[in-house]
């Protein structure tokens, strides 16, 4: 049966206080452009993808801090996600009530503002009940019920996407327990599309590397397979492999992290090394 790679749920306190710090400290000096932007955007996908990128920066940091903090605890490093997300998320819109009242100001000091957050409730009632901004230029400010939705979905967005963002960057290579370092060394190799993807994946879950030489090199620029293959830089015993399906509209990972043996993976670097480009 085939063996997969899963995390120790192991972490050290600093690792998560070290995601929390991240996250929250990104996001103050982001939140003034979040707002910027979602003031000056008139269309509303725009404004959309702009929440996508405010939280997925904020979940990226926290993921990043997180790693260099050895945190292999997905409930943590989501939890840790979620937390820095809301933070940034409240600090927004302190910025932007801000905004609303001064509205020739783009950045302001919060650092009161913000241990009060019965003033940003009321604040956000009277704005509910006025409007800030309308659908189109001949209609009224939106409010009410319909601005409600507005903003829980949009907070729904943030929180969501810096949640997913922190745990997948701490998902993205296996942490070697032994050696107390995550997996830094990684071999790409590109594949053409001659089999179907659940032959592709009984054949590696087969522990059936060898098979590998006999596909067809694939052009990165093209449909194509890419095995990823994570080892650790110093014991050489913790090796894992996935396999990603790139075709167009159809990109998804077909295995991840299948664990094989030092052997195997010794065999995969080789022939990743004779195929990749001479130098002239």
């Amino acid at each position: 049966m085939a063996a997969y790679y899963k995390f120790s749920g192991k972490f050290a306190p600093h690792g998560p206080l070290l995601g929390i710090l991240a996250g929250a400290g990104v996001s103050i000096p982001a939140a003034f452009l979040y707002v910027y932007a979602t003031v000056s955007i008139p269309e509303a996908k725009l404004r959309a993808i702009c929440t996508l990128a405010f939280g997925a920066l904020i979940g990226a940091c926290s993921g990043f801090a997180m790693c260099w903090g050895k945190v292999r605890n997905k409930l943590v490093a989501a939890t840790v996600g979620l937390a820095a997300s809301l933070f940034g998320l409240y600090f927004s819109w302190f910025a932007w009530i801000m905004h609303l009242v001064q509205p020739s100001y783009w950045v302001f000091n919060l650092a009161r503002p913000v241990m009060h957050p019965r003033r940003l409730w009321n604040a956000m009632l009277v704005v509910n009940g006025i409007g800030s901004w309308s659908s189109s230029s001949a209609s009224t400010p939106e409010h009410g019920t319909f601005l409600w939705i507005v903003w829980i979905g949009e907070a729904l967005l943030l929180v969501g996407t810096g949640t997913l963002a922190a745990l997948a960057i701490v998902q993205l290579r296996p942490f070697c327990e032994r050696c107390e370092q995550w997996c830094s060394q990684k071999t790409k190799l590109f594949f053409a599309p001659s089999l179907p993807a659940d032959q592709f994946k009984t054949n590696l879950e087969s522990q059936d590397v060898a098979s590998l030489a006999k596909l067809a090199a694939g052009d990165p620029k093209q449909p194509h397979y890419r095995v990823d293959l994570h080892t650790c830089a110093n014991c050489h015993s913790l090796n894992t492999l996935s396999l990603i399906q790139s075709f167009p509209k159809n990109h998804k990972t077909i295995l991840n992290k299948l664990m094989i043996a030092p052997d195997q993976a010794a065999a995969i670097r080789n022939l990743g090394l004779a195929r990749s480009p001479r130098p002239i």
